[in-house]
């Protein structure tokens, strides 16, 4: 077996790479499972074999989602280099590429940087984008991503991506652009959909197109003006403009016709509620004030009659007036208070 140090003269073996044509799936995301290293070179080990050496490796990998490292494999004289290029390959085909590079292998096992052990079905996508630790028999090799690198690099492609976009547009004659056309050119240019708005938004920063994502016309909604400050564009431009203004101006009529209306219903509602509120109020004014008439009538003419007329002696008046009296109040005092006046006796208070 070939010893393990790093400083020895390596034989480094031709690069073993294997596709593969059908992959597990992961079920979850494993970035809650990985825990943070709180320095560089910190020791990786399980709860089992926590004595066990470690030896810190890098993903040299280009792209997200696969592995190019380096593995100081116990069977194979130097270092190994070994590749996957397929993001969908599973841990499974990592265990069986490494078993593959070197036979003598015992044991090969995948865990996080926590000494948690990885299901055989997760994705190389996922175990790419964190530190994972890689146990060849009792030797641990930890795998780092370079994610700034891989940050950079993304960043760097994006850019001359959107360069190419903008030669692409300055050098197009025409001076409307499909916006489908414009998602094509940066699907061509690798940009996703979302890449691409971003793109259209930072070429409207830049003065060279105009897109009117907002227009109720599908015309200058669909449509990319290019130029937008050359005299062509620009009368291209007032004439759309004219004539979504047109429609603006007809829906604007539409609109104002469709207001008097409702504030002609609105008066005349109105109006109508005026004259309830005046008959609400001037009927039971008028019957209270006939009522009262009625009533001071009544009591005059019985006056009259009483002493002027019959001359009658003065005890039969006042009770036949106080008699009288109570039963308009009694009436009185049901109408208001819509409530049946009960009068209280003495024969009552004691037989109740």
């Amino acid at each position: 077996m070939a010893p393990l140090s790093l400083r020895s003269v390596l034989l480094r073996a031709p690069c073993a790479r294997f596709p593969f044509a059908s992959f597990h799936s992961s079920t979850g995301s494993l970035r809650t499972r990985a825990a943070e290293r709180s320095q560089t070179g910190a020791s990786v080990s399980s709860s089992s074999d926590s004595t066990s050496p470690l030896i810190s490796v890098r993903n040299a990998a280009t792209s997200h989602g696969q592995l190019d490292v380096l593995l100081p494999l116990p069977g194979v004289m130097g270092l190994t280099r070994l590749g996957l290029d397929d993001a969908n390959a599973s841990v499974q085909d990592l265990i069986e590429a490494v078993r593959h590079a070197d036979a003598s292998l015992k044991a090969v096992e995948i865990a996080t940087t926590d000494g948690t052990k990885l299901a055989r079905t997760v994705r190389l996508g996922e175990l790419t984008s964190m530190p994972f630790c890689l146990r060849l028999n009792h030797v641990n090799v930890l795998v780092e991503s370079d994610v700034a690198a891989m940050d950079d690099r993304r960043a760097r492609e994006e850019s001359v991506a959107f360069a190419t976009v903008k030669a692409e547009i300055e050098r197009d004659p025409r001076l409307i652009l499909p916006l489908h056309e414009f998602y094509r050119m940066c699907h061509n240019a690798g940009a996703e959909e979302k890449v691409a708005t971003k793109w259209l938004r930072e070429l409207q920063r830049r003065n060279l197109v105009v897109h009117f994502d907002r227009s109720r016309n599908p015309q200058l909604e669909n449509a990319v003006i290019l130029r937008p400050y050359s005299l062509e564009s620009v009368l291209t431009l007032q004439n759309a403009l004219d004539s979504e203004l047109y429609n603006i101006k007809h829906d604007r009529k539409v609109k104002e016709r469709q207001l008097a209306e409702l504030n002609s219903k609105l008066k005349k509602l109105q109006q109508v509620e005026n004259e309830v509120h005046l008959a609400a109020r001037r009927l039971p004014n008028a019957q209270k004030w006939v009522g009262l008439t009625s009533l001071t009538g009544f009591y005059g003419a019985l006056m009259y009659c009483v002493w002027d007329v019959y001359s009658w002696d003065v005890m039969e008046p006042i009770t036949y007036f106080i008699g009288f009296t109570a039963v308009l109040g009694n009436s009185f005092y049901s109408t208001i208070t819509k409530k049946v006046c009960i009068v209280v006796t003495v024969e009552t208070i004691l037989l109740g």
